[in-house]
């Protein structure tokens, strides 16, 4: 008699994983290469300001002001 044994629903979900082009390990690497990379293929990191408004995020303050004023009227 042969003991087969099924595999759990993440054991089936990782080896899918495997076979469809490498593990599901995170490349781990230091910010000098990080920065580097970025350099390499001229990426820049841009900082967007947000404007948070009772759990919203809005990139642009005239709509997060215009979800204030409707909501304050309503």
């Amino acid at each position: 008699m042969t003991d087969h044994t099924i595999p759990s629903a993440s054991e089936r979900s990782t080896e899918r994983w495997d076979n469809e082009g490498g593990q599901m390990r995170p490349e781990r690497s230091s910010p000098h290469d990080l920065q580097h990379e970025l350099a390499r293929f001229g990426i820049l990191p841009v900082h967007l300001t947000v404007f948070d408004w009772r759990g919203y995020r809005y990139t642009n303050a005239g709509d997060a002001i215009a979800a204030a004023k409707r909501a304050k009227s309503a």
